[in-house]
């Protein structure tokens, strides 16, 4: 029997991705509205993934400067959290 030693490979390494972050910012929204009326809807879907398409878009930002993408998916993002902090305030309060 032969072993073979192969490298890892790091998906995550070197490239900045802010079309992934667009994308997971635009997913971010039906996440947090239509999912809404399930048990801890926004939370657990549109939460998720806003967050991890601020992280991916910074990280661009970082790695690239100025990107269009990535400044879309912190503001879809952004305003998507926002808007499930303001309906969870105004469920608590009426």
């Amino acid at each position: 029997m032969e072993t073979t030693n192969r490298t890892a490979i790091d998906v995550a390494a070197g490239h900045p991705r802010p079309g992934l972050a667009l994308v997971l910012a635009l997913l971010s929204i039906p996440g947090s509205t239509i999912a809404w009326e399930l048990p801890w809807g926004g939370f657990w879907i549109g939460l998720p993934l806003g967050l991890a398409a601020i992280v991916l878009a910074i990280h661009a930002l970082r790695r690239l400067g100025r990107s269009r993408m990535a400044v879309a998916a912190i503001a879809i993002s952004v305003l998507t959290i926002g808007q499930m902090a303001i309906w969870t305030i105004v469920g608590l309060f009426s």
